[in-house]
């Protein structure tokens, strides 16, 4: 035993002198760079290494172990810019200068066609990093955001893979027209790019920064900046994601099969509304001989077939590097999400190339190429349906294993209303999707003068996209004996080039610069599909259909093209000025309306730079801003204003041209007037606050307006009525700890919004399915519902009950009742869709090399139409579709002197009709995402000749807190055929996520 205690002591002293002798100690000290006065308290580490660090003396001295070889030391303290600083071999002593953090200021931002430095900005713009990005893993930036910049909401509406999230920005500015902001990438606009790839992304949010964008900026501006080569040596970065998704279906619990028994006794209830012998007891011998006691004991979970765990992965490589005269990425990503629905996922491959050649100090070119290919599969509304109102008494398989094929001459019980096997239409049937994306880019740079530059910005972009939906002539309902297939096919291409002369000049204390140049952007859209049925068993080709042939295509090509300036002005650092002016002709509009200015103003002032300014112990730094501008729409259609015929109809066997839209010729742009007010303040070098204002008027909205009868049409296209949106946004950045091993920073967000009509010639009420109806009035919110307020159920009778507004001749409310006949209902307003407020917050935690980030996304004030409960809350209407298991507080009427919350399944005429009812409030707050993650001690990792490691473990959507009954609170806010918003279905369920994560790099 004592030999080999000697032999493990002699073992660890030759590992001691290993070490060692790879290691050596060096000496420092870290000053002011301005005032050459130490600086204690700072964080002087090895740099990608979580361990080797100390902090600085009150001398500003400190004593580090470091590796032997060539390293680099970082440093860091709060309110000071961190530095790197190379160490030789041979160096033992190093001096580190600090500056202070005029950070932030000289952090140069991509805004509309050209950079800023941050001190520089007069308008309203957030910055969000790559590391601030990374910890949500998806194909789609819009995610990544969600929380993380004021003003900006992202629904994510639907889980399907591969589904985009709606993006709005500082509420919604128009009725017809797009409200997603637009994407900028690599300041061209539009472009294809992968989240991996992206370095940093900029949100514009007022006229002073977006108005360089004209007619394509009404709802924001987000600019995307992809990776390039930094300085320094080469890198090479790896990163595997895997995990799988779990549906997540809110609070609508189903009934199992015994519960739905136990509810079904309802049904047989003794109570006959307008009798007087009612005993209000439950007719057990009529129960049990229509439903007998075998059913407790079938419970097959319909969402747990059709429903189940799916695998996710992210697998990214890239590489960077510089010469002398080049410097370029290439990155290569591969993303794959399994669907939680049956037969449902999306796959896709990314390859970007980024080159910069500088031929000479004056002149540069770049390239860059982003290449995509996706496939997937997607899935059938009516699938989804069946998944929830089957009764669970059904099971889906025979005794074999087989979906089973059901219809209405099925020989077997069948329990549920519709005679549907969704698992055998899914197994049956196929909904596939594919696309190709190419875009290049083309950048020349040119020093013409010290003052005098050109640069030209040019893109060509091409896509094509096919779909197809195939139902097999062996599935159930509408396509069985005949099978059904549908194909569409879209190419789009198109081509965008800016071409601009910039200068930049100083005189002493003044510095103006600037721009001005043109713009064109051209595109073309084809489409081309074609559909049928009678369909061969085993065949899904176009060219064996048999009847109902449709074939269809079109195209549509627009262009715009812009002249455009701007001048920057700035005196001593304090005083800066800007200014823009924008020209957009578009082919949307008709000849004499096709052009339209958009000018801007903004301007800012930094306080805490003047010398009466004696307070910069507390408030280091203080900004105002103020702005002024005008953007537009022209994405409204490319024949809006155009009088148009159908041909679609025959007449004496030829093709007969119908009357389909009035011409609109004097159809304009709808613009945008903004103005912004905000402060950024800096308060104890640990708190960051930025604050702005804002008021929005929209003038000119693009509507359907009513006709008079006689004009042959009830509606046209003009431009009639404004919407307002005024609000405040709070944005805070605060460093609560920052000790030598222990960090906690935090990122807080909010944003209020009120949204206003007016100007409109009349009320306008839009009725969407279902018969859910929203109201446009002046004064009025944007997308308010408008349906009879539902007053509760008769204590007496168990009788739904709505309210009645009585008024006078002339219109005069003069009282109110309740009735329980829901064609005396009043139809009122009851809450709008669009929230009073959203916003987000991220907390940061790090100890040595563990980091744990918990980032929370919230929402209140909207109203939701939870649309499903009509089905699975229908108070016996529909006894053969399965239910909810009611929430805690909700109670079925049984006898009189009852408060129940539903009515007596005997006495529920029209209870499940459009009402306020199923109008449940939308708030939320939701556990976006927690990830924890842990750095590879740098010891570890040099032996490995890498930078760093980096392992996590995340989960995204981990819960939502909401008293919302219902699928999901988040809910569509894009008005389309069959889409209302604030309106919940039966939609694909959002998804939590769980992954592991692995990162290299070299």
């Amino acid at each position: 035993m004592s030999t080999c205690k000697t032999l493990l002591v002699m073992l660890l002293v030759l590992c001691s002198s290993a070490l060692s002798a790879q290691e050596r100690t060096i000496t420092g000290r870290v000053i002011d760079a301005a005032g050459r006065q130490p600086l204690a308290g700072v964080t002087v580490s090895v740099k990608s290494s979580g361990t080797t660090s100390t902090q600085s003396d009150d001398n500003g001295n400190f004593t580090l172990r470091v590796p032997a070889e060539k390293f680099t030391l970082l440093a860091t303290s709060i309110g000071y810019a961190p530095i790197e600083v190379e160490v030789s071999p041979n160096n033992r002593e190093v001096i580190i200068r600090l500056s202070k953090n005029d950070a932030e200021l000289g952090e140069v931002i991509v805004v509309g066609y050209n950079n800023k430095k941050r001190g520089e900005l007069t308008s309203a713009v957030t910055v969000v990093s790559s590391e601030k990005l990374k910890d949500v893993t998806t194909n789609n930036i819009g995610n990544m955001l969600q929380g993380k910049v004021a003003g900006l909401q992202v629904v994510a509406a639907s889980g399907v893979p591969g589904a985009a999230p709606e993006i709005r920005l500082r509420g919604i500015s128009s009725v017809n027209a797009s409200q997603s902001p637009l994407f900028v990438v690599d300041g061209v606009i539009g472009g294809n790019y992968d989240p991996n790839d992206v370095e940093s992304v900029t949100v514009l949010k007022d006229a002073g920064a977006t108005a360089m964008y004209g007619s394509q900026a009404n709802a924001g501006v987000i600019i995307v900046t992809t990776k390039k080569a930094k300085a320094g040596r080469n890198r090479f970065e790896a990163k595997v994601t895997t995990g799988f998704r779990k549906a997540d279906f809110g609070n609508m619990e189903m009934m199992n099969g015994n519960q739905l028994y136990d509810y079904q006794k309802e049904f047989y209830r003794d109570y006959i509304p307008g009798e007087s012998d009612n005993s209000y007891k439950i007719d057990l011998l009529k129960f049990y001989a229509e439903r007998p006691l075998s059913l407790r004991d079938q419970d097959y979970n319909w969402q747990n077939t059709i429903f189940s765990n799916a695998f996710m992965q992210n697998y990214y490589v890239s590489f960077a590097g510089r010469t002398e005269k080049s410097n370029y990425y290439t990155g290569v990503s591969y993303y794959n999400e399994k669907g939680t629905f049956m037969n449902t996922g999306f796959q896709r491959i990314n390859l970007r190339a980024n080159v910069t050649h500088n031929f000479a100090k004056w002149i540069s070119v770049t390239n860059n190429i982003n290449i995509s290919a996706s496939s997937g599969n997607s899935y059938d509304y009516m699938d989804i349906y069946y998944a929830y109102l089957n009764l669970p008494w059904d099971n889906p398989y025979d005794s074999v294993g087989r979906p089973r094929y059901v219809d209405g001459n099925s020989t077997f019980k069948w329990w549920s209303r519709d005679k549907i096997n969704p698992v055998h239409t899914i197994n049956n049937s196929d909904h596939p999707y594919k696309g190709f994306d190419v875009n290049y880019d083309f950048a020349l740079n040119a020093d013409i003068t010290p003052w005098l530059s050109f640069s030209s910005s040019n893109r060509l972009a091409a896509g094509y996209n096919k779909s197809s939906n195939f139902f097999s002539p062996s599935t159930a309902g509408t396509y069985h004996g005949n099978g059904f297939l549908d194909e569409l096919s879209t190419l789009n291409y198109g081509v965008i080039s800016n071409n601009l002369l910039k200068f930049n000049l100083k005189y002493g204390d003044h510095g103006i610069s600037g721009l001005a140049g043109v713009a064109y952007e051209g595109s073309k859209f084809e489409v081309l599909g074609g559909s049928g049925k009678g369909l061969p068993l085993g065949l899904k080709v176009l060219n064996v259909v048999s009847n109902s042939q449709l074939v269809q295509g079109y195209t549509n090509e627009a262009y715009i093209q812009s002249f455009l300036s701007q001048v920057n002005y700035n005196y001593l650092g304090k005083y800066f000025l800007t200014g823009s002016f924008r020209v957009d002709g578009s082919s949307n509009f008709p000849p004499g309306n096709q052009y339209a200015n958009f000018p801007s103003v903004s301007a800012a002032w930094i306080a805490s730079n003047e010398d009466f300014f004696n307070i910069k112990n507390v408030v280091n730094y203080l900004k105002l801003r103020a702005s002024y501008g005008v953007t537009g729409t022209q994405d409204i259609g490319a024949a809006r204003y155009l009088g148009l015929y159908s041909l679609s109809a025959q007449y004496n066997s030829a093709v007969g041209a119908v009357p389909l839209q009035l011409p609109s010729p004097n159809l304009t742009w709808e613009s945008k007037h903004q103005i912004n007010v905000g402060a950024d303040i800096s308060l104890f070098n640990r708190v960051n606050l930025t604050v702005d204002a804002y008021h929005n008027v929209t003038k000119d909205l693009l509507l359907q307006v009513s006709q008079p009868l006689s004009v042959g049409f009830e509606q046209r296209w003009e431009n009639v009525g404004e919407i307002v949106n005024k609000g405040i946004e709070i944005g805070i950045n605060s460093t609560n700890i920052k000790t030598r091993n222990f960090e906690w920073n935090t990122d807080f967000n909010i944003n209020f919004n009120s949204n206003k009509l007016r100007a409109l010639p009349a009320e306008i009420i839009k009725t969407g399915s279902w018969a859910i109806s929203q109201i446009y009035r002046n004064g009025g919110n944007l997308y308010e519902f408008y349906m009879p307020k539902w007053m509760g159920v008769n204590e007496q009778t168990g009788a739904p009950q709505w309210e009645r507004v009585i008024k006078d001749a002339d219109g005069n409310v003069t009282g109110k009742e309740l009735t329980s006949d829901y064609a005396l209902a009043s139809f009122q307003e009851v809450g709008s869709a669009l929230p009073k407020f959203q916003g987000g917050i991220t907390n940061t935690f790090r100890y040595k090399n563990l980091s744990l980030s918990v980032n929370a996304y919230y929402l209140y004030g909207n109203k939701v139409f939870s649309n499903n409960l009509r089905f699975v809350m229908n108070d016996g209407s529909e006894p053969y579709l399965n239910q909810i298991v009611l929430p805690s507080g909700y109670s079925v009427w049984t006898k009189p002197g009852d408060k129940a919350t539903n009515p007596s399944p005997q006495n529920s005429a029209n209870s499940t009709e459009t009402s306020s009812r199923f109008l449940m409030d939308g708030s939320f707050l939701q556990i976006r995402n927690v990830t924890l993650s842990y750095s590879i001690p740098d010891s570890y990792v040099r032996k490995l000749k890498m930078e760093g490691i980096t392992v996590s473990l995340s989960a995204d959507n981990l819960h939502t807190f909401t008293d919302f009954v219902g699928q999901d609170p988040q809910t569509t806010i894009t008005p389309a055929s069959f889409a209302t918003p604030g309106v919940s279905d039966f939609k694909y369920p959002n998804n939590r996520q769980f992954l592991f994560n692995i990162n290299f790099r070299f």
